[in-house]
């Protein structure tokens, strides 16, 4: 595995370190400002900004620095985990539509069978690939696809058709069953 691979977790070590060479050499406050640094790096760069997670572990640091540490480690190797396995599944699909997969994490915050449900009943497309991950599909201006059909999934739910909205509101969706 790469660097590509290890993104996240080599990010988050780096900043660490850094941040802790600055403490000791008498820069805290320096110190304090090398992981919005990094948020500013992967924002012009990769036009990736952090998560209500990320800023909370970064928050919670300033509390319990090695607590911070371990949970932002640990939320890291997941990250790089979950982009790994959506790599996977982008493969899978036509190259124009792969920028347009993510993981359901980009959308919710909630155990990610509970978002692939809220993401159909909002009138996506979502599917748990054979790697269990779990993942939806945009159009090019962010907007939910109602009826992509992708290839080699474990379960997938989509609005039913014709569109119907259930009593809250939202668009009755099905499994797989429905279109395909």
């Amino acid at each position: 595995m790469g660097v590509r691979e290890n993104f996240n977790i080599i990010q988050n070590t780096s900043g660490t370190i850094a941040a802790i060479g600055l403490e000791k050499i008498g820069k805290a406050a320096a110190g304090n400002l090398v992981t919005p640094a990094i948020w500013a790096l992967n924002a012009a760069t990769k036009n990736s900004t952090p998560s209500v997670v990320d800023v909370g572990i970064y928050a919670s640091g300033f509390v319990s620095a090695p607590a911070a540490i371990t949970v932002s480690t640990v939320k890291a190797l997941s990250d790089d985990s979950i982009n790994r396995k959506v790599n996977e599944i982008r493969l899978q699909h036509e190259a124009k539509y792969r920028q347009f997969i993510l993981p359901v994490q980009n959308y919710g915050h909630n155990a990610p069978f509970f978002v692939a449900q809220d993401i159909a009943s909002n009138g996506g497309t979502v599917w748990q690939g054979q790697n269990h991950q779990w993942v939806y599909i945009t159009d090019a201006r962010g907007l939910l696809v109602p009826d992509f059909k992708p290839n080699n999934f474990r379960q997938a739910m989509q609005p039913t058709f014709p569109f119907e909205l259930n009593k809250n509101n939202k668009f009755k969706f099905c499994s797989r069953t429905c279109r395909w």
